[in-house]
C-alpha cells in the first residue's frame, strides 16, 4: 500500500512537473521578451516572484484532491522535489530548442549590448569597469550549451532549497 502510494506521488509529481514547466517557460520567454521590452520584464519579475507560490499552490491541490488533505513534510518535499526537476528538465528543452533554432545570437548579442552600455558610463568606478570587462569577455566566450547548462544547474541546485520553504506551507497533518 506504501509503494503504490508513493508510486502515485512521483507519477502525480511528474505530471504536475510538466504543468509547471510550462510555467518556467513562460517565464523564460518573458525575460528573452523582456530584454527589449521593459512590460515583459515587469511580466518576468512577476511570474518568477510567484512561481514559488503557483508550485505550492499546485502541491496543495494534489494535497486536497489525492491525498485526503493530509500531507506530511517529507511527502510534500519529496513531490515537490519530483515536480521542480521535472519542470527544469523540460525548461532545458526548451532552452535547447530556443538556443539552437530560434536565437541566432540574439539573447548574447543583447547581454554583452547592454554591459557596453553600462561600461561606457562616465559615472562607475574603473575597478568596476575592468570588472564589468572581464564578465563581458567571459560571456561572449560561453556557448549556448554552457548557457543552457548553467541554468539548468543552478534550478537543480535551488530548487530543494525553496522545496523545503513551500513544503513547510504545503504540509497539513491534520
Amino acid at each position: 500500500m506504501e509503494q503504490e502510494n508513493k508510486k502515485s506521488l512521483s507519477e502525480r509529481a511528474m505530471f504536475y512537473g510538466t504543468i509547471f514547466g510550462g510555467v518556467m517557460i513562460a517565464s523564460n520567454i518573458f525575460y528573452l521578451l523582456g530584454l527589449s521590452s521593459q512590460t515583459f520584464s515587469i511580466l518576468f519579475l512577476l511570474l518568477t516572484i510567484s512561481s514559488p507560490i503557483i508550485a505550492g499552490r499546485i502541491a496543495i491541490n494534489y494535497r486536497q484532491k489525492e491525498l485526503m488533505n493530509k500531507m506530511n513534510f517529507l511527502q510534500a518535499w519529496q513531490f515537490l522535489m519530483i515536480m521542480y526537476i521535472c519542470a527544469a528538465i523540460l525548461t532545458a528543452i526548451a532552452q535547447f530548442i530556443y538556443f539552437t533554432f530560434i536565437d541566432d545570437g540574439y539573447f548574447m548579442s543583447t547581454i554583452l549590448q547592454q554591459f557596453d552600455t553600462i561600461i561606457k558610463m562616465n559615472e562607475i568606478d574603473s575597478l568596476l569597469r575592468e570588472e564589468l570587462t572581464k564578465t563581458a569577455t567571459l560571456l561572449g566566450s560561453l556557448s549556448s550549451r554552457d548557457i543552457i547548462l548553467q541554468i539548468f544547474s543552478t534550478n537543480i541546485v535551488i530548487s530543494p532549497i525553496i522545496t523545503v520553504f513551500i513544503a513547510i506551507f504545503v504540509r497539513k497533518n491534520a
